[in-house]
């Protein structure tokens, strides 16, 4: 292996790794090699390893958490950045401030999606305490408009900051210019690499009585604990359809423990894929297709991939 690269930064130095699999940093332990990879817990890493690549004319990829996420058998060209952060380093990172009956709260994009629904709830403020237990960062999870228990990350956003990597310059977008939708944004249908980067959100909040939101936030928790399997996955694999549950259609289907090469539907939650140990992409996507034909035939309901497919095939 060559030896890693390190590059200075106004904090420190950013180590860039050279054919990193990205099976070791996604949820679905799946993926092939990065031709670089760094991680970036914070603004300035993430700018520093923005300009190394673009010094050497390679593309990037910025992901969060790693889920929702299926890498390619071959692997992502260019640089990959790990824009990510544990709850425990935040501090000085996070502005509340509380303007009459509601909080503004900006929050950077590192930060992990599940830290916000305690923080916010601790706080006793309403609003995200649904996300408490979810996998994945903010930066991840606005792109996606993730959501859980009929709350979701739009509801309350009311602006993200982005980097334009084309034009090197920072700009702040509306919720409405996201146009966000169930499980929708326009940046996450931009083609890879994208153009945009998040750098941080803001959120507005009304007050709640706090100890029933860390309570609620708590039991979210738990609940997905005990309702979604844990291991190798990356999270729901198709989005809901109006009126149903993508889970409850597979497990009607009889597809429920249904497994093509590494890779099986989970038979604690229809709508989730589980990693047995050596899964592939192809065998993912196989198994998707193997999903999507027989709920069409046995329901005629088209059911839609939520995660999303990067690198090379």
């Amino acid at each position: 292996m060559t030896e890693a690269i390190r590059v200075p930064t106004e904090r420190g130095v950013l180590t860039i790794k050279r054919d990193q699999l990205m099976s070791l940093h996604t949820t679905f332990r799946i993926g092939g090699p990065a031709d670089f990879l760094t991680r970036a817990g914070s603004e300035p890493e993430l700018l520093a390893a923005i300009d190394w690549a673009e010094r050497h004319d390679l593309p990037v990829t910025v992901i969060g958490g790693g889920s929702n996420l299926l890498v390619g058998d071959r692997g992502i060209r260019g640089l990959v950045i790990l824009a990510r952060t544990p709850g425990s380093a935040l501090d000085g990172h996070v502005d509340l401030a509380v303007e009459g009956e509601r909080a503004r709260l900006t929050v950077p994009a590192q930060a992990p999606i599940s830290w916000l629904g305690h923080f916010t709830a601790s706080r006793g403020w309403a609003g995200l305490e649904w996300a408490a237990g979810l996998p994945g960062v903010v930066g991840g999870a606005v792109v996606n408009n993730a959501g859980a228990h009929g709350g979701e990350m739009a509801d309350h956003l009311t602006s993200v900051e982005l980097l334009d990597l084309a034009e090197r310059r920072v700009t702040r977008w509306s919720r409405e210019q996201l146009q966000a939708r169930y499980r929708y944004t326009v940046l996450k249908f931009e083609p890879r690499p994208r153009r945009w980067v998040v750098l941080r959100a803001t959120f507005e909040l009304p007050p709640g009585e706090r100890e029933e939101l860390t309570a609620r936030a708590a039991s979210y928790a738990q609940w997905r604990r005990q309702a979604q399997p844990s291991g190798a996955c990356a999270g729901s694999v198709f989005t809901n359809p109006p009126g149903t549950y993508a889970g409850y259609l597979i497990e009607q289907a009889g597809l429920k423990g249904r497994q093509v090469g590494g890779v099986r539907v989970s038979e604690l939650h229809g709508n989730f894929f589980i990693n047995t140990g050596n899964a592939t992409a192809a065998d993912v996507r196989a198994l998707i297709a193997l999903i999507q034909e027989e709920v069409f035939r046995r329901f005629g309901i088209e059911l839609v991939p939520e995660i999303e497919e990067i690198g090379e095939a």
